[in-house]
């Protein structure tokens, strides 16, 4: 009898274990709980995860700030949510969370003057309009 107990929670323990990676999670950004706001539906080539690194020059100090910039965009059931992920202050500060941005065809914008947009055959990513919009790169995942 005992070792039918040890086994059985041998088996739980493996089965918990091997479903805990396809559990969708906020933290991953697999299950949105907030949507975009669509005004037109996006450019495809706004769709999936790109990222770009890029540094300013902060308005307090005068040394340049390093950010970092990934989002993902994807459809869900019939609504469109995009995950963003901001690091900046050179990696004090950081945002990862679900945004209900506006989606405009080539363009999703957001507060703060966050403008990512589709120019040519290319992603941009811009803030407050300050700076030159950074080119942004697709990657998986």
């Amino acid at each position: 009898m005992k070792k039918l107990i040890i086994s059985f929670i041998f088996v739980l323990t493996f089965l918990g274990c091997a479903t805990k990676g396809t559990q969708p999670s906020q933290e991953s950004g697999e299950k949105p709980d907030v949507f975009c706001n669509v005004i037109q539906r996006p450019d495809p080539l706004l769709m999936g995860t790109w990222e770009c690194n890029f540094s300013r020059v902060r308005s307090d100090l005068t040394k340049l700030d390093k950010n970092y910039v990934k989002y993902r965009l994807i459809k869900y059931d019939d609504k469109y949510a995009l995950y963003f992920d901001r690091t900046w202050r050179s990696g004090r500060k950081k945002i990862r969370e679900w945004k209900n941005w506006d989606i405009n065809g080539q363009e999703i914008s957001g507060p703060y003057g966050v403008r990512i947009f589709v120019a040519g055959s290319d992603v941009y990513f811009t803030i407050r309009g300050l700076d030159e919009p950074a080119k942004m790169t697709r990657i998986e995942g």
